[in-house]
């Protein structure tokens, strides 16, 4: 029997307008509650498959338990977005070593260098700055080892611990979707010169989203918004030009829900409130650790302080342990994106058809 799994990002629709949500729908068995009341704990093979829901619901809402408009996908599909994620953040780190090699050498071929040290050799600011644990962590989030690794992952970190780790909230594997769309291939009726200024403003920024990505400065929430009001526009104007229920408005439509609903992802958790909590988990482990970070779509960000510089080198060497158990050999660079399919765009256009255009504009409201 085909098992049904809920998306997660219907709660924002209602925590954006901080209404409770009464409906009958949950996580499969091992996610149990939101935030440390049950995120970080008690974890199954089957439930942590689905890691890749948490990217789902970025919103506040995600904090909700429950939404009367909740919809479901299958399973298949969900394991299917996690493999996407999770080369999608393959991509982007790639291109974040390329840049360090830019910025260091001036030559892509020191990439390799820079990654071979990272994983097997790291100076100390390579683990200050959580470049070192984000590559570890890699590795152990391949779907192909994950749900062992988490199972494998019982080494204490305690909940005191976790509290003082400077998470960062992760867009790029978000943006590598948006980018990816935005750039592709446009359906028949946005190529009509009625929409050619709103693909163009889309693009523009689009660009510079990507650019902010990689200079790690971003996505900055001006551009994000300047953004989401472009798709609006298109949005409306496909609404006044295309006929209701046609193909035309039909396929139109199915394009600009993704874009809708990948920048709605854009916007990072309440950090503060899915960490409430945490601090009355002594017993938490390593395991309870990744899985969250996996489901609130986080990594690793720079230490400042003396305490956090001591929790990432006690991590660092859980992390490496772990990953040495799972995956000994590091993988190579075709292997880790072969999984990407090359029709992407369509792809993610799928994902989101299942929600309605209302629905993701209570996600993502006119800014």
């Amino acid at each position: 029997m085909r098992s049904r799994l809920v998306i997660g990002l219907w709660c924002a629709l209602w925590a954006a307008q901080g209404t409770p949500a009464h409906a009958q729908w949950g996580f499969p068995g091992g996610f149990g509650d939101w935030g440390w009341g049950g995120w970080g704990g008690a974890a199954t093979a089957e439930g942590d498959h689905a890691r890749g829901l948490g990217a789902f619901a970025q919103c506040a809402g995600f904090y909700n338990k429950q939404t009367a408009i909740a919809d479901s996908i299958n399973a298949d599909t969900v394991m299917r977005w996690n493999e996407y994620i999770n080369d999608s953040q393959r991509i982007a780190n790639r291109a974040r070593r390329e840049r360090l090699a830019r910025e260091r050498e001036r030559n892509v071929q020191f990439n390799d260098a820079i990654q071979r040290r990272l994983r097997d050799n790291p100076e100390a600011r390579d683990i200050t700055s959580g470049d070192a644990l984000n590559v570890a962590m890699e590795e152990i989030n391949d779907p192909r080892v994950y749900a062992r690794a988490l199972r494998a992952a019982q080494a204490r970190v305690g909940g005191d611990n976790i509290r003082v780790i400077p998470f960062r909230y992760n867009a790029a594997a978000i943006t590598v979707g948006f980018h990816q769309l935005a750039t592709g291939t446009l359906p028949m009726p946005l190529l009509r010169p009625e929409f050619a200024a709103d693909i163009e403003a889309i693009k523009t920024l689009d660009q510079q989203i990507w650019k902010q990505i990689d200079d790690e400065t971003g996505p900055d929430p001006a551009t994000v918004r300047k953004l989401l009001g472009a798709i609006y526009a298109a949005e409306e104007k496909a609404a006044r030009i295309l006929p209701e229920n046609g193909l035309e408005r039909k396929q139109a439509d199915r394009f600009l829900k993704a874009l809708h609903g990948l920048v709605v992802m854009l916007k990072a958790p309440d950090l503060d409130r899915v960490l409430a909590g945490v601090d009355k988990r002594p017993d938490a482990t390593l395991g309870d650790l990744l899985g969250f970070m996996n489901a609130f779509n986080l990594r690793f960000g720079a230490a400042t302080t003396p305490r956090q510089r001591q929790v990432y080198n006690a991590l660092f060497r859980q992390l490496v342990e772990l990953r040495n158990e799972v995956s000994p050999s590091p993988p190579s660079e075709s292997s880790t994106i072969a999984s990407i399919p090359g029709n992407i765009g369509s792809w993610i256009q799928s994902f989101f058809s299942g929600m309605s255009l209302g629905d993701l504009r209570k996600a993502g409201p006119r800014p």
